[in-house]
This record gives C-alpha cells, sequence and structure tokens, in this order.
C-alpha cells in the first residue's frame, strides 16, 4: 500500500497542479438559536440629520386699509345767494324800521308834551285822554318797533347761517315764508288796498316767492344741503 504525501500543517488542501483550482468546501452551517428573535429600540423616523426645528420670527401684522367717510360737498348756488341776499337786506330793513320805532318813543318819552304840542290834532287827544296821551304814544311806538327789531336781527342771523349751509335754519326759514305769505295773500284778498301799498306788497310776495323756491323747490340748491353738489 502506497504511502500519502505530506499533508501541510493546518489540515488545509493539498497543492494543487498549475491551472487547477482549488475544490471549495462550504462553510460550517450554523444552526438558528432556539429562543424569540431580539428585538431592537425603536428607530426615529426623522432622523436628526433629516429634520431640525425651524424658528419662525414673529411677523408683524399688516396694516389695514382703512374705509375712508364719505366727503360731504357743498358748493354755493344762483338761488342760494340770490336767497341770503334777499333774506338779508329784508332783515336789515326790518331792522332799521324797529330802530326808528324805538327812537321816536324814546324821543317823545324825553321830551315830553313841549314837543307833541306841535302836531296837529295834540289838543283834541289831550282832551280826550289827558296827560297820559305821551305815554300811550310812546308805547305805540315801542309796541311796532321791538317785534321789528327782533324779527330783523333774526331774519339777518338766519340769512347768514344758511349758507353755510345749515339745513335747520333753511327749515326755519321756509316755514316762515310760508306763513308770511299765506299772510300777504290774506291782506290783498280781504283787504282795500290800492296804488303804491298795493304794489308794495306785491314785491314783497314775489321776494317771498323766490326764497321759497330757493329754500325748497331749486334741485342744485337742495343738493348742495344734502351734501351731494356737483
Amino acid at each position: 500500500m502506497a504511502a500519502l504525501p505530506p499533508q501541510p500543517p493546518g489540515g488545509g488542501q493539498p497543492p494543487q497542479p498549475p491551472g487547477v483550482s482549488p475544490p471549495s468546501v462550504a462553510p460550517p452551517s450554523v444552526a438558528p438559536p432556539s429562543g424569540p428573535p431580539t428585538v431592537g429600540p425603536p428607530q426615529n423616523p426623522y432622523p436628526a440629520a433629516a429634520y431640525t426645528p425651524q424658528s419662525f420670527a414673529p411677523q408683524p401684522y399688516a396694516a389695514q386699509p382703512v374705509a375712508a367717510a364719505p366727503v360731504k360737498v357743498h358748493r354755493r348756488t344762483f338761488f342760494l345767494t340770490i336767497a341770503q341776499f334777499i333774506i338779508i337786506v329784508l332783515g336789515l330793513l326790518r331792522l332799521l324800521a324797529g330802530v326808528a320805532f324805538i327812537g321816536f318813543g324814546v324821543y317823545i318819552l324825553v321830551a315830553g308834551s313841549s314837543h307833541l304840542a306841535t302836531l296837529p290834532g295834540y289838543d283834541q287827544y289831550v282832551k280826550q285822554f289827558g296827560d297820559a296821551v305821551v305815554n300811550l304814544a310812546a308805547s305805540l311806538f315801542f309796541i311796532i318797533g321791538v317785534p321789528l327789531f327782533v324779527i330783523g336781527l333774526i331774519d339777518v342771523i338766519l340769512g347768514i347761517i344758511v349758507g353755510r349751509p345749515s339745513n335747520v335754519a333753511r327749515w326755519i326759514i321756509i316755514v316762515l315764508d310760508v306763513l308770511s305769505m299765506l299772510y300777504v295773500i290774506d291782506l290783498l284778498v280781504n283787504s282795500k288796498l290800492g296804488g303804491l301799498s298795493t304794489l308794495i306788497i306785491l314785491v314783497y310776495l314775489a321776494l317771498k316767492v323766490i326764497v321759497f323756491y330757493a329754500m325748497a323747490l331749486d334741485p342744485a340748491t337742495g343738493r348742495n344741503f344734502a351734501g351731494k353738489a356737483r
């Protein structure tokens, strides 16, 4: 029986001739452990390198646009100017008439009967009323003059204020004009006036009609008082 060639240390394969690959040796199989599988700690689905917290600076609130309030537009109209002129002129005439009547009353009280004796018919009034005729005449002048002065002053004030414009002054003027026109129409119908007196009353009525139209009926003036002038 032939002897085997010597084996290299370590139990390796014997040397192979050139050109021949050594036979493959399968690794030893390892049996899996018999216990339950070991489960590791839960993994973070968001790695630290992939997600970093964002720092947000506080953003200031944007300024909200403020709705502009509607602006009222007032423009002086032709009829408003005419009406103001008429109201102020009539008011000044009443003021002057009231001052004149009040002045005559003061004059009568101060001068006394010595100056009234020159008036025609004075002796008859003295015989009928006595010395009280002086006080009576002064009282009549005051009774006529004071209301004229007050009405004239009110007309001048209303004529100035209504041009701002003022709706309160406007409606006061309308009411006073309606009352004045009714009084003048009644005076023309029921009284027997003629000549210059009728002409003066007709002119006064025409002026009152112009003022009433300007304050109550004129479209441009109405838009002006409403703040919608064009």
